[in-house]
């Protein structure tokens, strides 16, 4: 099997693992409050830690891929998110259960960045946008286990949390199987102006960071939000399953897509898409059809996802790929734990079922921005090799 195709598998499981561990706590923000007492702001700044924490692992961790190479670092974050949610879901408090979360956003920054780099670097020249769809569809596939984790373990929430640690078992095949495109040795390399990439630097954030902030501030909450609602945790279950199997072919779809359209247009394309299925999935009707029709339209438009660390990737240089990849996307997730945490806020304030008025403001907010920044990029950004 050539080492293009293990490198791929090896990062979406891990990718797939990074993003099970990443939302399975927005299932048991209800248990965590019988637990420790715990309101649902705390449950949002959970979800947010992994999210904020990535921005410093994946910036601290991308230089160190830069220099010593992707594998080790794809090692290091699968090992770390892993064990990490094992001591989370053994958490005998709150200040536990904040510490393994921060420790785990940092390792999950330094999975997504050497994964994601690896496997691009790794694939025929022709593949890279299949390649990348297929890494990023590990979201999909790691949001639908929770889903089917969720039906069988919901009423036992420890056990449901630390099914997030078996990821572990990946690093051994990522030893003997995965490798680097070329030997990284401590030589000298070409010093690269981090400047004469401002701009795609700034963009690609914006963009980045929209997506998310759309994302995560409603994903924050809408499991817990679906029962509010009246939907059964058995259907909340089954939505979470279906819709991101549609999500993770949606990824892969996007990316082919990306090998013969422009990147550009297809995420503009996308943000349309979840515009039109915002309304339908927050529940403006009332109406479980409803809901389950604009869920399905808004996870196959999130396909998009993949090109915008694409618009990172092909334009700058290898010396500096993997920390400038990492930070640019690591600080859009910055942004979406934000989102998550202002949604908590706001749900503590005024109920849970206001979730769906709110998510729609900052919906609609956020991938306007989103629109606005790629209908007036300019093209042409030079790509590398």
């Amino acid at each position: 099997m050539d080492k293009w195709i293990h490198s791929t598998i090896a990062s979406t499981l891990a990718w797939a693992g990074n993003i099970y561990d990443l939302l399975i706590v927005t299932y048991v923000y209800e248990e965590l409050y019988k637990c420790f007492n715990a309101p649902t702001v705390v449950g949002t700044l959970l979800f947010g830690l992994g999210l904020i924490f990535r921005v410093i692992g994946g910036y601290t961790f991308g230089k160190l891929a830069d220099l010593k190479g992707r594998k080790i670092v794809l090692n290091i974050g699968t090992a770390g998110y892993a064990l990490s949610q094992a001591l989370l879901a053994l958490s005998p408090n709150i200040a536990v259960l904040l510490i393994a979360r921060s420790l785990q956003g940092l390792f999950m920054g330094a999975q997504w960045t050497a994964g994601t780099v690896i496997a691009y670097e790794n694939a025929p020249t022709s593949m890279r946008g299949l390649v990348n769809g297929i890494v990023q569809a590990g979201y999909g596939l790691g949001y639908a286990l929770t889903g089917i984790a969720y039906i069988f373990l919901s009423e036992n929430w420890r056990l449901f949390l630390l099914t997030g640690s078996i990821p572990i078992f990946l690093v051994p095949y990522i030893l003997l199987k995965v490798s680097d495109v070329k030997m990284f040795k401590n030589v000298n390399t070409p010093k690269v102006k981090v400047s004469e990439y401002a701009s795609i630097l700034i963009r690609s954030t914006i963009v980045i960071a929209g997506m998310f902030f759309s994302y995560y501030s409603i994903f924050a909450v809408y499991p817990e939000f679906l029962e509010a609602v009246g939907i059964s945790k058995y259907l909340v279950g089954l939505l979470m399953l279906v819709s991101n199997i549609f999500l993770a072919f949606s990824f892969i779809g996007f990316g082919r897509a990306a090998d013969k359209i422009s990147k550009r247009k297809l995420i503009m394309y996308g943000v349309i898409g979840e515009m039109i299925g915002l309304p339908f999935m927050l529940a403006v009707l009332h109406e479980e059809t409803l809901v389950t029709f604009g869920l399905m339209l808004y996870t196959i438009a999130t396909g998009f996802w993949p090109l915008a660390p694409l618009l990172i990737v092909e334009s700058v240089p290898m010396e500096v790929r993997g920390v400038l990849t990492g930070l640019t996307y690591n600080l859009g997730s910055i942004i979406g734990g934000i989102g998550s945490i202002i949604m908590g806020e706001l749900v503590d304030l005024y109920g849970i079922t206001s979730a769906g008025k709110w998510g729609l403001i900052l919906g609609y907010f956020s991938l306007s921005i989103v629109f606005l920044t790629l209908a007036t990029w300019k093209s042409g950004a030079s790509k590398v090799k």
